[in-house]
């Protein structure tokens, strides 16, 4: 399996992996290199520019991993329905928004250069994100409401000095996000199962060793 180990052997003198295999999910390869680029790519969405170019850490790959998987599984699912359709519009408006987390455009070049990608691979990582939000929505939103006597009960279990009036929305929108980001991860978490994935390399091993991976390459 030597071939499933790395997909580039080695630079002919410094004899350094420039890339490996991380997981075959639904038959295709996932590499490091894509990994290390979509792990990035969402953490900028979220806001954490400093990820751009920072190590990351093993809980960060593994989460980056199992989104990943859970993203190629979503979009699997809904091909089949034909659901979920993300409209150019939508990628555009995140790719602007995406490129505004930088602090000049030419920051944002140079972390596509980084990564060896360009504003269609960005697109692409964007809109499949795009598209397991809509999932996720789609299949949480109702099951998510909280019902009034279940937020009045935890405000009577813990009222923090502030009346019902005050306590009800925030309580209530806090009540709902927390049980639509377990509702969610369950909806993803059985969804992956329905996709074959064999994990190759494991997180810890590649947070240790990412500073040699395509090191070379940069």
């Amino acid at each position: 399996m030597a071939s499933v180990g790395a997909l580039l052997c080695a630079h002919p003198v410094a004899a350094r992996v420039l890339d490996r295999v991380v997981a075959l999910v639904d038959g295709r390869v996932l590499s490091w290199s894509q990994l290390d680029f979509e792990a990035r790519v969402m953490l900028i969405d979220r806001g954490g520019v400093e990820a751009a170019t920072a190590p990351l850490d093993a809980s960060t790959i593994q989460n980056a991993l199992d989104l990943a998987i859970a993203q190629r599984a979503v979009t699997a699912e809904a091909d089949k329905l034909n659901a979920y359709p993300v409209e150019p519009a939508e990628i555009d408006q995140r790719l602007r928004t995406f490129e505004s987390r930088f602090p000049t455009p030419a920051a944002f070049q140079g972390f596509l250069k980084l990564h060896d990608a360009d504003r269609a691979a960005l697109a692409e990582v964007l809109a499949r994100a795009l598209r397991t939000e809509k999932f996720v929505e789609g299949r949480v939103r109702l099951r998510a409401q909280v019902p009034e006597s279940e937020v009045r009960k935890a405000w009577e279990a813990d009222r923090g000095g502030r009346s019902w009036e005050e306590a009800r929305g925030p309580l209530r929108e806090r009540m709902q996000r927390e049980r639509a980001f377990v509702l969610a991860r369950e909806a993803l978490g059985q969804l992956r199962t329905s996709i074959p994935v064999r994990i190759i390399a494991r997180p810890e091993d590649l947070a240790r060793d990412q500073l040699g991976l395509g090191e070379a390459a940069r």
